[in-house]
C-alpha cells in the first residue's frame, strides 16, 4: 500500500513539472470549416403554396445547365388549381349572362310601375274633375259616387309610388348584388392565375442551374418530386461576384473569431493555390439541417480578398481554415 501512495506522488509531481499546453509552445489547432462558391447575385426558387400540404415538380431545368434571365428553370404542378380556374371562368360567363337577365327583369318591373303610376295619375285628374263638378249639375248621389272614386284614385296613386319605389330599388339592389358575385369571381380568377404564374418560374439572372438537396433523402430534388410549401427547390447563380457560403456547426461557432480579419480559402479543384479571404456576416439564428446531423448550424458568407485567378463556377467546394 505504502509503494502504491509513493508511485502516486511521484506521478503528481511529473505532471505539475510539466510545462502548460500554452507554455509548450504547441501551436493552437485551426479551425476547418468546408464550403461553395457562390454569388452574390443569385436566385433561389421556393416551393409555392397550394391547396394541399404538398407540391409536384412537373419540371426543372437540367443540374448544371447555363440558363439566360427570362428563361423557364422551374414548373409545378398546376392541376388542381388550373381545373379550379376553368371552373371559375365558366362560372364568371355565366354570372354575366344572369346579370343581363336580371338588369332586363328588373328594369321591366319597375317599367311596368312607372306605367301604372302613370295610369293613377291620369285616373287621379280625372277623378279630381268629376268631383269638382258644381252640386247643382249632378244629383247628390252622383256627387258622392265622384268624390269617393277620387279618394280610391289617390289612394291607388300613393300606392303605384310607393310600387315603384319597390320596384327602383329591388332593381338597384338586385343588380348591386350581381355585380359583387361577377366582382368576386374576377377576383378569385385573378389570384388563381397569379398562383398558376408563380407555377412557372423564369430566371432572374444568368448563370448555372444547381438543384438543393432533399431535407430528408440524401439526394437532390428533381422533376417528380413532391415538395412541401417554402422548400428550396433549385438556384441558379451569375457568374460574377463570387464568394463563399459555408455552414459553421453550433459547436464551431463559438470557436470561430469574428475579429479576426485572414481566413484561408483552398478551391478543392486548384489545390495548390491559397487565397485569402475575410468573413462578411454570420447568421444569429441558427438552423436545423437535417441531412447532415441534428446539430443546429450558422450560415456563414465569406469574400475574396483577392481576385481568384483559375476558372471557377457556382458549387465549387472550397477548404476554409482560420489558425
Amino acid at each position: 500500500m505504502t509503494s502504491f501512495f509513493s508511485k502516486l506522488i511521484m506521478c503528481v509531481a511529473v505532471l505539475s513539472s510539466m510545462p502548460s499546453w500554452a507554455d509548450s509552445g504547441v501551436q493552437k489547432i485551426p479551425l476547418l470549416l468546408t464550403g461553395e462558391v457562390s454569388s452574390v447575385q443569385s436566385q433561389t426558387v421556393t416551393a409555392p403554396k397550394s391547396e394541399g400540404w404538398q407540391i409536384q415538380i412537373q419540371w426543372l431545368a437540367e443540374e448544371g445547365s447555363i440558363v439566360q434571365e427570362g428563361d423557364l428553370i422551374a414548373v409545378f404542378d398546376s392541376g388542381g388549381i388550373q381545373s379550379q380556374l376553368e371552373e371559375n371562368e365558366e362560372n364568371l360567363q355565366t354570372q354575366k349572362l344572369e346579370l343581363i337577365k336580371t338588369e332586363m327583369d328588373l328594369k321591366q318591373a319597375v317599367t311596368e310601375a312607372e306605367g301604372r303610376l302613370r295610369l293613377a295619375l291620369i285616373s287621379v285628374n280625372k277623378a279630381r274633375i268629376e268631383a269638382n263638378i258644381p252640386d247643382g249639375e249632378i244629383s247628390h248621389y252622383e256627387k258622392g259616387k265622384f268624390v269617393i272614386a277620387f279618394e280610391r284614385a289617390l289612394l291607388e296613386k300613393v300606392k303605384s309610388e310607393e310600387n315603384l319605389k319597390l320596384k327602383a330599388a329591388e332593381r338597384d339592389v338586385g343588380i348591386q348584388k350581381q355585380q359583387i358575385e361577377i366582382i368576386k369571381l374576377e377576383e378569385k380568377i385573378a389570384y388563381q392565375k397569379s398562383q398558376i404564374d408563380k407555377l412557372s418560374v423564369k430566371a432572374q439572372v444568368s448563370g448555372p442551374v444547381s438543384h438543393v438537396m432533399h431535407p430528408y433523402m440524401q439526394q437532390k430534388i428533381a422533376a417528380g418530386t413532391n415538395v412541401e410549401p417554402a422548400w428550396e427547390v433549385v438556384r441558379v447563380q451569375a457568374q460574377s461576384s463570387y464568394q463563399v457560403t459555408s455552414w459553421v456547426h453550433e459547436i464551431d461557432a463559438a470557436k470561430l473569431d469574428m475579429q479576426k480579419g485572414s481566413l484561408d480559402l483552398i478551391l478543392d479543384a486548384y489545390p495548390n493555390r491559397t487565397y485569402k479571404g475575410r468573413i462578411l456576416s454570420m447568421t444569429s439564428q441558427a438552423e436545423l439541417r437535417s441531412q447532415w446531423s441534428d446539430s443546429a448550424y450558422y450560415r456563414l458568407e465569406i469574400a475574396f480578398d483577392e481576385a481568384v485567378q483559375q476558372q471557377i463556377f457556382p458549387g465549387m467546394s472550397v477548404r476554409i481554415q482560420q489558425l
